[in-house]
C-alpha cells in the first residue's frame, strides 16, 4: 500500500486543507506514514505571506532532493506558493514532480497514481468556486477533539502589502446548510470544538440566502453536541456590534478573539490600506469587550512597512499598551511580488526593522505578565488534547485559548473537558491542577 506525508505550514487554513487532502488520499487507498522519510508522496502545504516561510519550502524540499532524483519519492508542492511561483517552482527546483495551487488539490491522489510528470495544476479559476474540495467528510479530524471547518475563502480587501487575493482569490462563502452537515458528522465522530475559518471570516454571507456570519453563529451554536465554537480571522473593518454581541448571547462561543491591527499609526494604517484609523479599531475592541469584559485577545502587526517612521513605530507600541492583548504576533515588512506595497520605496535597514520588533515583543511580553496573571488562582475548563511535551501532565486549551498544563490529568481525560485549578503563568502558557471534570 503506498504511504504519503503531508508537511503543511501557514495557518490554521492550511491545516485545513491539508486535511481534507490526507481524506482523499485515505479514500484511494493510500496510507499516512509517520514520517517524511518513511514515505512514497510527500505533500508540502505551502504558505506565502511572509517571505520566511517561502523559503522554508525549498529548505525543507532540499532535504529529499536525493530520493526524489533517485525516483523513489514524489514531492508535491500545494498551497499558496504553488499558485504564486507555478511553473517557477519547477525551474527552481527540477526535483518536484508536481505543483497544485488553491482548487486543484482534489487531482493530488490521480496525479501521484497515474501522472506524467511534472505536473502543473494552478487554474486560477478554481479560486472563485464555491467548494474548494468535494463535500467528502469521512476521514476528517479522525482522533482528534477539536476541528477547524472552513466557512468562506479568498479576500477581496486587497490591503497593499497582501498576497492573499491574488493566490487565493477574492471571498467566496458556503452554503449553511453545507458547514452544518460537516459539522454534524465531526460531532458525530467525537469533536467537541470547532472553529471557523476564513481569510475575513467575519464577511461570511451565505450566497443562496444572505445569512451573516453573526447568524451562521447563532445557528452552529443551537447544534447537539457541540461543546465549543471558536473563530478566526477577523478584519476589523468588518467586525460589527451584532457580531460583538454574540459573545454576550452565545454560550458556547468561547471568549477570545483574533483582531489583527496591523499597525498603530494612521498614516501606516492608509498606505496599508486597511479601512479603519487607530480611534476605530480601539472603538471595536471596546465595543466587544462592553459585551465580554473578560476576553481574551490577539492581534498581528507588522513592523518596518515602507515609510515607518520612529513617530509611526512609537504609535504601533502606544497600541499595544492600550490594547493589553494576551496574544500578540509580530512580523518584520517583506514584499509580496505583485503587491501594491512591492512597489513602495524600501527606507529601514533590515537591522532596523529587526531592532523594532525586538522592542515591540519586549513591550508585549512585559505587558503580558500582568494580563494573563488573572488566570492565577481561578478555576478554568480545558479540554484536554494531548501529552505536554515535557512529559508528565497532559495539556489542552482553556475557554480564553491559552494552553493550560494540567497536574493530576491522565489519558483517559483525552476528549475531556476538565475544571483546572490555575496555579503558575509560564512564559507562554499556564499550569494548573485538575480538581474536577466537567464533561
Amino acid at each position: 500500500m503506498p504511504r504519503f506525508h503531508i508537511h503543511t505550514f501557514g495557518c490554521q487554513m492550511n491545516r485545513y486543507d491539508s486535511e481534507r487532502v490526507r481524506g482523499l488520499l485515505l479514500n484511494e487507498g493510500w496510507s499516512p506514514a509517520s514520517s517524511p522519510e518513511e514515505t512514497d508522496l510527500l505533500v508540502i502545504n505551502t504558505c506565502s505571506v511572509r517571505e520566511k516561510p517561502l523559503e522554508k519550502v525549498f529548505s525543507f524540499s532540499g532535504r529529499f532532493m536525493k530520493r526524489a532524483e533517485e525516483g523513489t519519492l514524489l514531492i508535491f508542492i500545494m498551497g499558496c506558493v504553488a499558485q504564486q511561483l507555478g511553473r517557477v517552482i519547477l525551474e527552481r527546483a527540477p526535483y518536484i514532480s508536481g505543483v497544485f495551487g488553491p482548487g486543484c488539490e482534489a487531482a493530488i491522489p490521480a496525479a501521484a497514481a497515474h501522472g506524467v510528470f511534472p505536473v502543473l495544476r494552478i487554474d486560477p479559476s478554481r479560486l472563485t468556486e464555491k467548494e474548494i474540495f468535494p463535500p467528502d467528510y469521512e476521514h476528517l479530524w479522525h482522533g482528534a477533539h477539536s476541528a477547524f471547518v472552513t466557512v468562506m475563502h479568498g479576500c477581496s480587501n486587497y490591503c497593499s502589502y497582501c498576497i492573499v487575493p491574488f493566490v487565493r482569490g477574492h471571498e467566496v462563502s458556503r452554503q449553511t446548510g453545507d458547514i452544518l452537515t460537516e459539522i454534524e458528522t465531526l460531532v458525530a465522530r467525537g469533536i467537541r470544538e470547532v472553529t471557523l475559518l476564513g481569510q475575513n471570516v467575519n464577511s461570511y454571507r451565505d450566497p443562496a440566502t444572505g445569512l451573516d456570519f453573526a447568524g451562521l453563529l447563532y445557528r452552529v451554536a443551537a447544534m447537539q453536541g457541540l461543546d465549543r465554537v471558536r473563530f478566526v480571522t477577523s478584519h476589523p473593518r468588518d467586525f460589527t456590534p451584532p457580531l460583538a454581541r454574540t459573545f454576550a448571547r452565545i454560550p458556547t462561543l468561547m471568549p477570545y478573539l483574533h483582531l489583527p491591527a496591523q499597525s498603530g499609526s494612521d498614516r501606516i494604517l492608509g498606505l496599508m490600506e486597511r479601512g479603519y484609523t487607530v480611534d476605530e479599531y480601539l472603538a471595536r475592541l471596546e465595543t466587544v469587550r462592553s459585551f465580554c469584559p473578560d476576553i481574551s485577545l490577539s492581534s498581528d502587526f507588522i513592523v518596518g512597512f515602507p515609510g515607518e517612521t520612529e513617530e509611526d513605530f512609537a504609535g504601533t507600541l502606544d497600541l499595544v499598551r492600550r490594547a493589553r492583548y494576551d496574544t500578540l504576533f509580530a512580523f518584520v515588512y517583506s514584499a509580496r511580488p505583485g503587491t501594491k506595497a512591492a512597489s513602495f520605496p524600501e527606507t529601514l535597514s533590515p537591522d532596523k526593522k529587526l531592532d523594532r520588533l525586538h522592542r515591540l515583543l519586549t513591550t508585549q511580553r512585559a505587558l503580558m505578565a500582568s494580563i494573563r496573571d488573572r488566570f492565577v488562582g481561578r478555576v478554568v475548563r480545558v479540554l484536554i488534547e494531548e501529552e505536554s511535551p515535557s512529559g508528565g501532565t497532559m495539556m489542552g486549551r482553556s475557554e480564553h485559548n491559552q494552553i493550560v498544563h494540567v497536574v493530576g490529568s491522565g489519558k483517559s481525560d483525552l476528549g475531556r473537558i476538565v475544571a483546572v485549578s490555575v496555579k503558575d503563568r509560564l512564559e507562554n502558557t499556564l499550569r494548573g491542577i485538575r480538581v474536577g471534570s466537567v464533561s
